[in-house]
C-alpha cells in the first residue's frame, strides 16, 4: 500500500447539519484554530526575528550586468535589508509622502503603491511598510487602464513607487485622483519626468527618499495582528476589480501553518521569486521564507530567460503555476519521445520504474536511475530543487508524477484564493496519490455544501460506498479576508453570517480528509437543453493532449454544443504540416482544415477516454497562433479571464455557432 493511502488530512469535528458535511479541521489543531508564526503576531515582527537569528545571512538577491552579456547575483544581508528598509520608511515619513490616511474600522490606513516588476527596491519597500504601519497597494499590468484610475480614486494614493518599464503605462492614465508622488526606482530621463510634471505629477528619485530618511530614523510603529498589511486587487474574471484588505493576522498564520503541513524551510533554502508579487500566493510564500531566514533572488525580469535565472540560482525552492510546469513537461517528454533504439528503452524502463516506486513507497529519488538518466532532466530547474509547489489551478496527476520522476523531488500541490490569503490546502511531500490538494492549514477550517443544480451533494458515496461529500467548498479561520475595501455589497455575498467564504469552486472531501477540487460553480453556463456544463473541466481534460497547450471552451445558451479556442504548439503543428505533406507557416497550418479536423479528432479521443459526456465535447474549433498571455486575456495568476476572452474571440465565436445547430 503507498504512503498516500493512510495519510489523514483532516478531521471532522462538531455535528453535520442538513446540507452540509461536517466541519473538518487540520489534525493537529482539532481544539484551537493557529494565529502564529513562532509566536510572531504580525508580519513585522516575523521579519524582525529572523534579522535576530540570522543578520549576516543573505537575505535579498539581485542580478548585475558585467559585461559582454554576462550576470551575477549581489546579495544583501538581512542586517542590510534592514538598515535599508528602516531609510526607506523613514523617508516616506520625512518627506511626508502619506499625507492623509484613509480610515477603515477606527483603524488609519497609511496607504502607499507600488507598480513594478519583482525587485530588490520592491521587497524592501514591503519590509519598510511592516516597520512603520503602512498598507501596501500593489498595482500590476494585467489589471488594465480602465482598472488603474477606479484604485486610484478608490484609495486616494498620494504617492506610487514605479520602475522605468511602468512609467508609460502610468503616463496614459486617465484620472489619478489624488495621486501627486512617483517615486521611480530607476533613473529617468528628463522628457519623461517633464511629461509627467505636465500631469501635476511630482517625480522623486528612490534614492533621494533613502536620502531624507537617513537625515532621521523614526521608532518602528507598534501594530496589532489585525491591522491591515496589504490590499490585493483581484483582476478577476468579471468587471472592476475588487480591493481585498488583507490583516497581519492572515500573512502570519499562514505562513506559520506551513511547517505543520510538513514543509521544513530553513536560512539554508534559496528561492527565485518570478510570479507576480502583487499575487498573494507569491508574497505569502515570500513572506514566509523571509521568516526562516532564507534567500529571496529576483529574477532577471523577463520569464521567457526564466531558465537562465534557474541555473544561475539553482534554488531549492521552486514554486510555479500549472501553465509552466505543463511545459516543462511538455518539452522533457518530447525529448524522450525522440530518443531513439537503446536510449529511447532506457528511458522508458528507467520511467516506469520510478512510476513503480513512488506508487508504491513514495520515493522520488532513484540512485541508479536518477544518475544514470535523470541527472540532465533535473537541472531543468537548476538540480537543487527539494520542493515543486504548485498553485492556482488544479493538475493532473499524470503530470505531476512524470515531474516527479524527472526533477527527482516532491511535488506539492496547494489550494487557496485571494480572499483566503493564497494558502488553505497542501498536499504532503510523502503522499504518492497525486490528483488532489490536500489538507486544509491548521489556521482554518472548512466545509462543502450541497449545490442542489448540478448534482452535488455533502451525502455521495464513492464506489467503495464510502461518504465522500462533495459541493461548494467554505472557509473560515484566521486566513479570512477582512473584506473587500469600500464595496460591504459584495463582501456580505463572499462572507456569509457566520463568517464562511464561499469559494465558488467545487470539492469532494477523501475519506483521509484530503480535498479534491472537481468543478466550479461560478464559471458553469448552461446549453439550450438546460444541461448545466463546466468549461474548466474541459479545459483541463482538452489540456492533456499532445500538441494543446491552452484551451477556451465557450458555449451558448441559444445553442446545443459547445466549441473551443486552442492554443497550439508550434513545433508540434510544423511537425504535423510535414507530416500532412504541407508547406505551409505555423499561421497558416492552423487555418488548415486537415490540422484543425486532427486537433479535434484529439481532443474528441482524450475526451472519451476521460468520460466526457456528447454535451460536454466540443463540436467545433478553432486554432488561435497566440498564446492567450500575449493577448492580454489572463489575470496575473495565469487563470482565463472568460469575459475577455469571450469579447475578443467574438468574430471567432461567431464563424464556429454559425454552421447548422
Amino acid at each position: 500500500m503507498g504512503q498516500g493511502q493512510s495519510l489523514v488530512y483532516a478531521v471532522p469535528v462538531g455535528e453535520k447539519k442538513e446540507g452540509e458535511s461536517h466541519i473538518y479541521r487540520n489534525p493537529t489543531h482539532v481544539t484551537k484554530l493557529l494565529d502564529n508564526f513562532e509566536g510572531e503576531k504580525t508580519v513585522q515582527g516575523m521579519f524582525l526575528r529572523a534579522c535576530r537569528l540570522y543578520p549576516d545571512n543573505r537575505c535579498i538577491g539581485r542580478q548585475i550586468s558585467t559585461g559582454q552579456n554576462s550576470k551575477h547575483y549581489r546579495y544583501l544581508t538581512y542586517k542590510e535589508v534592514k538598515q535599508n528598509a528602516e531609510y526607506l520608511g523613514s523617508g516616506i515619513i520625512n518627506l511626508n509622502l502619506i499625507p492623509k490616511p484613509e480610515i477603515y474600522e477606527d483603524q488609519p490606513l497609511k496607504m502607499i503603491g507600488v507598480f513594478s516588476k519583482n525587485r530588490e527596491e520592491w521587497l524592501i519597500l514591503d519590509i519598510a511598510n511592516t516597520f512603520y504601519g503602512n498598507t501596501m497597494i500593489p498595482l500590476y499590468e494585467t489589471l488594465g487602464f480602465e482598472s488603474l484610475p477606479y484604485i486610484f480614486e478608490q484609495t486616494q494614493l498620494s504617492t506610487l513607487f514605479i520602475s522605468e518599464s511602468n512609467a508609460q503605462t502610468i503616463l496614459k492614465v486617465s484620472n489619478y485622483h489624488a495621486l501627486k508622488n512617483i517615486i521611480c526606482f530607476d533613473e529617468l530621463n528628463q522628457e519623461i519626468i517633464e511629461k509627467f510634471n505636465q500631469k501635476g505629477l511630482k517625480v522623486i528619485p528612490y534614492e533621494q527618499v533613502i536620502q531624507a530618511g537617513q537625515a532621521k530614523i523614526h521608532a518602528y510603529t507598534e501594530l496589532t495582528e489585525n491591522n491591515i498589511f496589504t490590499f490585493s486587487y483581484t483582476s478577476g474574471t468579471t468587471g472592476l476589480p475588487k480591493g481585498v484588505m488583507l490583516r497581519h493576522k492572515n500573512f502570519v498564520s499562514v505562513s506559520g501553518g506551513v511547517v505543520f503541513q510538513g514543509i521544513a524551510a530553513s536560512e539554508k533554502d534559496v528561492y527565485l521569486s518570478y510570479l507576480p508579487l502583487p499575487h498573494v500566493l507569491e508574497r505569502f510564500v515570500v513572506i514566509t521564507l523571509l521568516g526562516y531566514g532564507s534567500t529571496i533572488c529576483m529574477y532577471g525580469g523577463d520569464v521567457l530567460k526564466l531558465n537562465q535565472d534557474l541555473q544561475m540560482v539553482k534554488p531549492t525552492l521552486f514554486m510555479s503555476v500549472p501553465r509552466l510546469y505543463f511545459r516543462i513537461y511538455t518539452a522533457i517528454k518530447q525529448k524522450f519521445e525522440s530518443l531513439q533504439g537503446v536510449q529511447k528503452k532506457l528511458c522508458e524502463q528507467a520511467l516506469a520504474s520510478k512510476l513503480y516506486y513512488l506508487k508504491n513507497g513514495g520515493h522520488v529519488e532513484h540512485r541508479f536511475w536518477d544518475n544514470l538518466i535523470f541527472k540532465k532532466t533535473k537541472e531543468a530547474l537548476g538540480g537543487r530543487v527539494r520542493y515543486m509547489l504548485s498553485g492556482s489551478a488544479p493538475m493532473s496527476a499524470e503530470v505531476i508524477d512524470f515531474l516527479k520522476c524527472v526533477i527527482c523531488a516532491p511535488f506539492i500541490e496547494g489550494y487557496g484564493q485571494t480572499e483566503g490569503c493564497g494558502g488553505s490546502f497542501i498536499t504532503k511531500a510523502e503522499d504518492t496519490m497525486s490528483g488532489h490538494v490536500g489538507g486544509v492549514f491548521p489556521n482554518i477550517e472548512f466545509k462543502v455544501i450541497d449545490v442542489p443544480e448540478m448534482n452535488y451533494h455533502s451525502t455521495d458515496i464513492n464506489e467503495n460506498n464510502q461518504i465522500t461529500p462533495r459541493g461548494e467548498i467554505c472557509l473560515r479561520g484566521n486566513a479570512i479576508f477582512a473584506g473587500y475595501y469600500k464595496d460591504d455589497e459584495k463582501t456580505k455575498e463572499m462572507i456569509d453570517k457566520d463568517g464562511w467564504i464561499h469559494s465558488g469552486d467545487v470539492g469532494v472531501i477523501r475519506p483521509n480528509g484530503a480535498l479534491q477540487i472537481i468543478d466550479r460553480v461560478k464559471n458553469i453556463f448552461k446549453l439550450s437543453q438546460g444541461e448545466y456544463i463546466a468549461p474548466e473541466k474541459i479545459e483541463g481534460i482538452y489540456q492533456r493532449v499532445n500538441g494543446v497547450t491552452e484551451a477556451f471552451v465557450y458555449g451558448d445558451s441559444s445553442k446545443s454544443y459547445c466549441i473551443a479556442i486552442i492554443v497550439p504548439d508550434k513545433q508540434f503543428v510544423l511537425n504535423l504540416g510535414n507530416q500532412f505533406g504541407l508547406s505551409q507557416t505555423f499561421e497558416e497550418l492552423c487555418q488548415n482544415n486537415d490540422v484543425v479536423k486532427y486537433f479535434l479528432e484529439q481532443i474528441t479521443k482524450q475526451g472519451k477516454l476521460e468520460r466526457l459526456n456528447g454535451l460536454e465535447n466540443v463540436k467545433q474549433l478553432y486554432l488561435e497562433p497566440t498564446s492567450f498571455v500575449v493577448h492580454g486575456l489572463t489575470s496575473n495568476t495565469l487563470k482565463l479571464m472568460r469575459h475577455k476572452a469571450k469579447a475578443f474571440f467574438a468574430n471567432q465565436i461567431n464563424k464556429l455557432y454559425s454552421g447548422s445547430d
